[in-house]
């Protein structure tokens, strides 16, 4: 049995991870937000609950047991599409990674992965491989492009293993936030007409578990200091994923496609090259685009009034 340490564990990723680990046989130490709602890890199998605050980190150190063989590092404020770019808010959290760096080496936690997102590369124009110039969206992916750099060097400096990957769109049942897919996945089973931009972007989505099936194989196979793309492989216009959400719930509700403007003339993409996890891990999403949405669909049809 492995320990491992979750930090931002009582989120969608954080969640799913958790359990995944638990269901391994791991005991997980599962760092949650003070004063949120973690009922979703609080009670599962060999897992330790830690309430903590992003910029106090150093005060719940005391309370992390020794042995710990891994550190996920998953906590970020400002993860909303709405505020992604406050730039102050973003910035933020450039200080709390590097804090949560020196407390992992303090602990003598020598191996942390970290979830990236492909949007650190988003407006590259290009096939996200990790080996791009970095070509943020928004302040959200550049805060993380900065935190990479400052908490890639901390690792080299302090003798710690340092991955970071670039994680495309994770959808999947459970997913709540301000997002496409459950956009278009509630107003439509509300039988309402979802307004949208032309989605001519080409993006990958991947399935939340075979994202948790990558980033569980890391622990043990992932090379200190690469830099992994995460996704399905496949990549298509957002219009495309649109219009398999309409067919399979209400193909008789009119789409509004191309009915409102898009925030700013950079068209990102996210197209993902995912041969390095897949060379040095052998990772190999399991779920069709099809498959995992009928499943996420089914799981919204359940629980639209949550």
């Amino acid at each position: 049995m492995k320990k491992i340490l979750v930090i931002g564990a009582n989120g969608f990723l954080g969640t799913h991870l958790t359990k995944a680990f638990s269901k391994m046989g791991d005991e997980v130490v599962a760092l949650v937000g003070k004063g949120t709602d973690f009922s979703s890890v609080s009670n599962i199998e060999n897992v330790i609950c830690i309430e903590f605050s992003l910029g106090k980190f150093k005060e719940v150190t005391n309370l992390i047991p020794e042995g710990i063989s891994t550190a996920y590092i998953l906590a970020w404020v400002g993860v909303s599409s709405s505020v992604k770019n406050e730039c102050d808010l973003q910035t933020q959290n450039i200080s709390y990674m590097m804090e949560i760096m020196e407390c992992l080496d303090a602990l003598n936690i020598k191996r942390v992965i970290v979830p990236g997102s492909a949007s650190e590369f988003a407006c590259s124009d290009a096939v996200i491989t990790g080996y791009n110039a970095p070509a943020p969206s928004d302040f959200y992916s550049a805060a993380k492009i900065s935190a990479r750099y400052l908490c890639g060097v901390y690792a080299k400096t302090h003798n710690m293993e340092f991955i970071w990957t670039l994680i495309s769109s994770i959808y999947g049942p459970g997913r709540r936030d301000s997002n496409l897919i459950t956009y278009a996945i509630c107003s439509l089973l509300k039988g309402e007409s979802p307004e949208f931009t032309k989605l001519e972007q080409q993006w990958d989505y991947i399935y939340i578990d075979d994202a948790i099936e990558a980033l569980t194989e890391l622990q043990d196979k992932g090379i200190d200091g690469k830099m992994y793309p995460i996704g399905s492989g496949v990549s298509k216009p957002l219009s495309e994923y649109v219009s398999i959400i309409h067919n399979l719930i209400a193909p008789d509700v009119p789409l509004k496609i191309g009915a409102l403007p898009y925030k700013t003339s950079i068209i990102d993409n996210q197209i993902m090259d995912i041969s390095q996890i897949v060379q040095d891990i052998g990772f190999k999403p399991k779920y069709s685009f099809a498959e995992g949405i009928s499943q996420t669909i089914e799981y919204f049809r359940e629980n639209i009034d949550r």
